[in-house]
């Protein structure tokens, strides 16, 4: 048995986590090169709440799981008022890949209201 709300945030951001740390350039319209170190490493940071959601999606349901739920739900957040915030001003900029701000808005608003969900414990 698994919580799919936790394996919903790993699929997410997996390849989130990899684009940052392999392409950190395509991250900011006109990144210094000191800026690479800081986007691999929210990359890293990423990517181990990859992990803890990949351990906590084959716990049983508890306390700590609703709670680790509630912290991963306010991650997604920040990239949902982002990715609202591109739609409605529809900016070109950077960052158009992984499907653009429609599809970020969408899987984002998608796993804080499955996480938040956990959270609540409906």
């Amino acid at each position: 048995m698994f919580n799919p709300a936790f394996i919903f945030h790993a699929l997410l951001e997996v390849p989130a986590s990899l684009n940052f740390f392999f392409r950190p350039n395509e991250q900011l319209s006109s990144a210094a090169p000191q800026a690479h170190a800081l986007i691999r490493q929210y990359a890293v940071l990423l990517m181990s709440s990859n992990i803890v959601a990949l351990i906590f999606a084959f716990r049983p349901l508890d306390e700590t799981s609703r709670r680790v739920a509630g912290a991963l739900a306010v991650y997604h957040a920040a990239p949902l008022v982002r990715a609202v915030g591109r739609v409605a001003y529809q900016g070109e900029g950077y960052g158009k890949g992984l499907g653009g701000p429609w599809a970020h808005a969408v899987l984002h608003a998608g796993a804080l209201g499955a996480l938040g969900w956990l959270l609540v414990g409906w």
